[in-house]
């Protein structure tokens, strides 16, 4: 029966999609695949700016679990909020030396679902990091001053901080 309704559901949605923007879709689609109550978006993203957190995703975690996925997704989301970083996704994300997928241009590469999926987790409030503001991969990091912060967890190749 659970599977009936959930084929209703997903074929309601495809059709209501003349009616409601994609990102709605998506958001229905992934609260009913992953079981959850609806829940409120912990900022308000478009639909543009959701690819831009997958590509980005994409680029700074690729070879990473689905949780370190979610993990640079929830960073970026977090910087957002944090009134030490610009207030938009995109201030964010072409800040100066922020993330070195904007800088050797692998930001412009295509989101895979993975990556397109742990924006959106992210965007609706899962964060693997507890609040971090910044990752990085100590094995191949070149900024000195990343030194100076203080890890407190590590989820694949990268490791995070407040």
């Amino acid at each position: 029966m659970h599977r009936c309704y959930k084929t209703l559901m997903v074929s309601l949605l495809v059709l209501g999609s003349i009616f409601i923007s994609i990102g709605q879709v998506n958001a229905l689609v992934y609260c009913l695949d992953n079981k959850t109550e609806k829940k409120e978006a912990v900022i308000n993203l478009n639909d543009d700016e959701i690819m831009l957190l997958s590509k980005l995703v994409a680029g700074e975690a690729r070879g990473e679990s689905y949780e370190g996925q979610v993990a640079v997704a929830a960073v970026v989301i977090n910087r957002v909020k944090d009134s030490r970083f610009p207030n938009t996704l995109e201030g964010v994300i072409y800040q100066k030396n922020a993330f070195s997928v904007v800088k050797n241009g692998t930001i412009n590469a295509e989101p895979t679902s993975s990556t397109y999926r742990a924006a959106q987790e992210a965007l609706y409030g899962s964060d693997p990091t507890d609040n971090a503001i910044y990752f990085w991969n100590p094995d191949i990091s070149t900024c000195s001053w990343i030194n100076t912060l203080n890890p407190y967890l590590r989820i694949g190749n990268h490791v995070f901080a407040k």
